[in-house]
């Protein structure tokens, strides 16, 4: 996982194609899709299915806040579990080529575990260090290592890489893959940009 995080970021960081955009897209918007996270705890492997929506809102040209909420649920069990996920955080963004911005995130992420049995809340502090660039004219990439930890984490390192299809100015397609040591998240959604 580790090596793999770590030659995305190196292909992250070389020259952009010459045929892509002047700037990034914007970092105010609102998307929504669907979900799998995959929880895989050594001996028994879960998949949750389920829809999100996320945000982020442009308070400077250099800081942004974002937020997101998703909901999933496992029925392959006598119980049906469902799993809801919060994030809420502050942004911070620094151009480094004209169609390239390095980004850190700090914030805040609640996990909650429910069904007939057992309830359990997770929560946790969450670093974001990663690179969201301009790859064509109709394409942008990120790549980002993320870290959490708190009270109910034990210092868990996971990466992120993610891509939307830009279809106008407004609308994209977006998909994106987060995967660690006890879970991987897929997400495939439509993004409007404002």
């Amino acid at each position: 996982m580790k090596k793999l995080l770590a030659a995305a970021m190196l292909l992250a960081i070389t020259p952009f194609a010459a045929s892509a955009r002047d700037s990034l897209g914007s970092f105010t918007y609102v998307e929504a899709g669907v979900q799998r996270l995959s929880v895989d705890d050594g001996t028994d492997s879960l998949d949750f299915d389920g829809v999100g929506i996320r945000t982020s809102i442009e308070l400077s040209d250099n800081f942004y806040v974002y937020g997101g909420y998703a909901w999933a649920r496992n029925d392959d069990l006598a119980v049906d579990i469902d799993a809801r996920d919060m994030q809420i955080g502050l942004g911070y963004r620094h151009t480094v080529f004209d169609n390239a911005d390095l980004t850190a995130e700090l914030g805040f992420q609640h996990t909650e575990l429910d069904s007939d049995l057992f309830r359990d809340n997770l929560d946790g502090a969450r670093l974001s260090l990663g690179l969201r660039g301009a790859l064509s004219n109709n394409f942008e990439g990120w790549v980002k290592a993320n870290y959490v930890d708190g009270s109910d984490y034990e210092g868990e390192f996971s990466g992120t890489l993610g891509g939307q299809l830009i279809i106008n100015e407004t609308w994209g397609i977006v998909g994106e893959v987060e995967a660690g040591d006890l879970a991987s998240r897929y997400t495939l959604g439509v993004r409007a940009s404002f």
